[in-house]
């Protein structure tokens, strides 16, 4: 073929790919009734919750996808998040619409720090009821007057013990320590050791598997804040009695032997956890345990029991009392559309949705209705909390806008109380007086 020929071939090939590339491409938008041409489609709104906790992210989004299926709009989950991406996240130019937390411990530094929205204009609209949420967790979340999050279902401690370990040691396997003191005695009977002196099993450890300090403080009948939460309460009776009834558990025996089997456990989500592997007679946990991602999940055959955690001997009226704290929502102040992010928080606290949440997850409801649900009632063992989150001796911790810098303050006392067996009181002299004005100024600013 000549020159002029092939160019003349390759014209031809040419306009009939064009052809062909006009044949296939999309018709042009239709115009709109009087000429106008239609308006591209909006594009849809996008809220995002950011969960703390969650070992189910797929059912969180599928929970939240009905929320957006019935607004049209789209509502992203992320769960878990990392605590550091939280404080980000808080102080950033954009914070998730909802903050779902573990528990209340920052609301009142956030609150200080003008990081998250008081609500009580929100709440004034009446699409939440408060009548309908339990007390003590709803008051986990008021901050010098003012509402800062709001309770989604909330968790409670009681006492756990194994009846085999019980019948072994002589006890009465039906009948768990009525007092403070008869745990301790009872922790003797349960606590074993070798030929060589080496610990096989142990009767009780106060801190397993975390500290529940506040508990026996308010089991000895107080608080490490005074009622309003302005002055620190280190050095009461309460805290110092707290802390010497745990160290007994510890300097009773050999610190180092009851230190270097503990150190031996398995982990918490797994058969070798120290109370499935039958290794810890008693400890103190929550309602999630006899639910199907713990206890039924991995030790289905533990023969235990649940009561709730015995008062003082000298103090019976203190039967039932326990601190109910537990997950809270709340809306970051550098949220653009506060309205749409309340709209959501009002969905989640409606009986409903708080009640297939909380089934889900094995925790306890904080709406009264939802309460109601008979699949809460169908666990003798979680029954057990349900009765002590709304007995009048449930309370809520005490907020102050210096929470993180006290407990991690106390949670350095307790390890040094118990794990050295020294005296608590010029520990706690010092930390208060240290805190006492970092509490004051906060509280003035």
């Amino acid at each position: 073929m000549s020159g002029k020929g092939r160019w003349f071939s390759l014209l031809v090939a040419g306009t009939l790919v064009l052809v062909l590339l006009a044949s296939c491409a999309p018709p042009a938008a239709a115009p709109a009734p009087g000429g106008e041409e239609a308006a591209p489609p909006a594009e849809q709104k996008v809220l995002r919750v950011w969960i703390t906790w969650g070992d189910n992210p797929a059912q969180l989004q599928s929970l939240f996808d009905k929320y957006g299926e019935a607004n049209n709009v789209r509502v992203e989950v992320n769960s878990p998040v990392d605590d550091d991406k939280v404080i980000a996240g808080l102080s950033g130019s954009q914070p998730p619409d909802i903050l779902v937390l573990g528990g209340p411990d920052s609301v009142g530094t956030w609150a200080r720090e003008g990081l998250i929205t008081p609500l009580d204009d929100f709440l004034a609209g009446g699409e939440v009821d408060l009548n309908d949420i339990f007390e003590a967790p709803l008051s986990q979340c008021k901050y010098q007057g003012k509402y800062y999050c709001l309770p989604w279902g909330t968790d409670t401690y009681a006492l756990f013990w194994n009846k085999d370990l019980f019948e072994d040691a002589g006890l009465d396997p039906e009948q768990p320590p009525q007092t403070m003191e008869e745990l301790v005695e009872y922790a003797k009977k349960l606590t074993k050791f070798d030929e060589n002196g080496n610990m096989v099993q142990v009767g009780f450890i106060p801190d397993f598997s975390w500290s529940h300090l506040g508990l026996y403080v308010a089991m000895m009948g107080g608080y490490w804040y005074s009622e309003d939460g302005t002055k620190i309460l280190f050095t009461s009776d309460p805290v110092v009695n707290a802390l010497k009834w745990e160290q007994q558990f510890y300097c009773d025996y050999n610190v180092d032997e009851v230190l270097r089997f503990t150190s031996a456990f398995g982990g918490y989500m797994s058969p070798d956890n120290g109370f499935y592997a039958g290794k810890v007679a008693m400890m103190v946990e929550g309602e999630w345990q006899p639910g199907p991602n713990f206890i039924q999940k991995y030790k289905p055959e533990l023969y235990y029991g649940v009561a709730p955690f015995p008062p003082p001997q000298d103090h019976p009226e203190r039967k039932n009392t326990n601190l109910v704290s537990g997950t809270v929502a709340l809306i970051p102040s550098g949220v653009k559309d506060k309205a749409a992010a309340w709209k959501l928080m009002a969905w989640m606290m409606s009986p409903e949705i708080v009640a297939e949440e909380m089934v889900a997850n094995f925790n306890l409801p904080s709406s009264k209705k939802a309460a109601e649900d008979p699949r809460f009632h169908e666990n003798e063992k979680f029954e057990v909390f349900l009765k002590l989150m709304a007995d009048p001796n449930a309370k809520a911790p005490i907020l102050t806008p210096i929470n993180a810098e006290v407990e991690t303050e106390l949670g350095q006392i307790e390890e040094q109380v118990l794990h050295t067996c020294a005296d608590p009181l010029p520990l706690l002299e010092e930390a208060q007086a240290r805190l006492q004005p970092m509490l004051d100024k906060a509280l003035s600013d």
